[in-house]
């Protein structure tokens, strides 16, 4: 469940909302707004229902705008560009929740005042709300990860530069040791040499 739930599948999952509506904005708006759900959605929260003519002109804009919005998301997704998505969803998140609260509450203004602009507002609240927190913990795993990383290597230690030296202090006191016992050796085999010299002059 928290695999499906990241960043990525989040905002296809918006691009593909807003492309949804675009294609039924030119197909047939009232597939979206004579919905079963969309309806009862209208009357549990008394609202007044929008109707539109499937020929409005307007709806050409309709669709341009929604096109456009997901091509917003979808090109910085395909580019994997994460901090776009860490600046611009909590501005948005923002401006949706009161868009919404705009709209249920400003009885009098019948251009906010509807279904439809109700309940696409509480949807992009929805999606960019779950793609926030996906974001978030996303941010907070990557934080850990490195922080952990961090630790690893202060825990490491570093080899003492004085053993090297100490070994080496070693290696030349033995071969010193080993050329005075070579040269003590010389010197009894020259005093051993001379003293048999001298017996045999003396015979």
């Amino acid at each position: 469940m928290g695999q499906a739930l990241n960043s990525t599948n989040i905002a296809f999952f918006r691009v593909a909302f807003l492309f949804t509506i675009a294609f039924f904005c030119l197909k047939n708006v009232n597939s979206i707004l004579q919905n079963t759900y969309f309806i009862v959605l209208t009357q549990a929260m008394n609202l007044p229902q929008l109707t539109l003519s499937r020929y409005s002109g307007q709806l050409g804009l309709f669709a341009l705008l929604f096109t456009l919005n997901g091509v917003h998301d979808l090109i910085p997704l395909l580019e994997n560009n994460v901090k776009y998505f860490q600046s611009v969803v909590p501005v948005r998140l923002l401006i949706f929740f009161i868009l919404t609260s705009i709209s249920y509450l400003w009885e009098s203004n019948f251009y906010v005042h509807n279904n439809s602009v109700f309940i696409y507002c509480f949807a992009e609240v929805w999606i960019n709300f779950l793609l926030y927190n996906a974001i978030r913990e996303e941010k907070n795993e990557e934080f850990k990860r490195l922080n952990q990383f961090m630790v690893n290597d202060e825990d490491i230690e570093e080899p003492q530069p004085f053993t090297v030296k100490t070994e080496t202090t070693e290696i030349i006191e033995i071969i010193n040791d080993e050329e005075n016992d070579d040269e003590d050796g010389k010197d009894n085999d020259d005093n051993n040499e001379k003293g048999n010299d001298d017996s045999d002059a003396k015979k």
